[in-house]
């Protein structure tokens, strides 16, 4: 599958800068690398649309013709509109006609419009890519994993925790893991943030693995968050969230126990 260049500012630059003032051979190699890294860019349209503009660049004060207006609108398809045109039309028949400097300064002034029409919207007429989200890339690792630990939590007697549910899944051959919540508080991020702690049955309890900072909005129904651990958890033993200052903390106080997840009493 190709990948679509609307995220790469510096190759319509370069598509842009081949079309009108042209390039030096350091960067027609740099856009023949890009180039091959987006096969279905169309960096003919570019190139169509100053051709067009330039043809359009007399000095006789008549309107844009008809033949060259649908050939504007054919190069440059989803940048150069109906209403660009028109703008076009409007411009060049109101400037003076004895001025041949002022008209050719005219039309590459629209010319620039155009291309920045096509640098800004016509590579993004290609499909968004959208990352699975948290609920999904748990589901998957729940159906991947052979080695997953699966605990609920439970509430504390903290405040944020009243009416709190949830579990955390945890695979400690990936080190991927997600905690779901429902009913858990939501929080104001200039005032505090949760902090997930690992305590690893191969680690001194006094120094459990930060599992990453983490907020709740302020939206009814379940919240996945991703495990972000800092280190490798060779052996989990306890899963615990507390309610720390903004950013997080290096070394909990434990003040503020808020939700815990442990493996069932047998």
């Amino acid at each position: 599958m190709s990948v679509p260049y609307s995220i790469d500012d510096r190759f319509a630059d370069l598509l842009i800068q081949q079309a009108t003032s042209g390039l030096t051979a350091a960067e027609a190699a740099e856009l023949g690398r890009l180039s091959a890294a987006y096969p279905d860019a169309d960096s003919g349209s570019i190139e169509r649309t100053v051709v067009a503009l330039s043809l359009a660049a007399r000095d006789d004060g008549e309107p844009l013709p008809a033949s060259l207006r649908a050939r504007l609108l054919r190069a440059a398809p989803g940048a150069a509109t109906s209403a660009t045109v028109t703008d076009l039309d409007s411009h060049r028949a109101a400037r003076p006609t004895t001025d041949r400097g002022r008209s050719m300064v005219g039309w590459w002034a629209a010319a620039a419009a155009v291309l920045m029409a096509i640098a800004g919207w016509y590579p993004r007429l290609a499909p968004p890519q959208h990352a699975p989200d948290a609920a999904a890339l748990r589901a998957q690792l729940i159906a991947a994993s052979a080695t997953l630990v699966r605990w609920e939590f439970s509430a504390t007697a903290d405040p944020a925790a009243h009416g709190a549910r949830g579990d955390v899944v945890w695979d400690p051959v990936s080190q991927r893991g997600y905690m779901r919540f429902t009913g858990l508080s939501a929080n104001d991020a200039q005032q505090m943030q949760y902090q997930l702690w690992i305590f690893d049955g191969e680690r001194d309890d006094r120094y459990p693995v930060d599992g990453g900072v983490f907020d709740i909005p302020a939206v009814a129904g379940e919240v996945v968050i991703p495990i972000r651990a800092r280190l490798h958890v060779g052996k989990p033993a306890l899963f615990a969230v507390t309610a720390e200052r903004p950013g997080g903390v290096v070394v909990s106080g434990r003040e503020r126990i808020v939700v815990l997840a442990k493996p069932a009493s047998t």
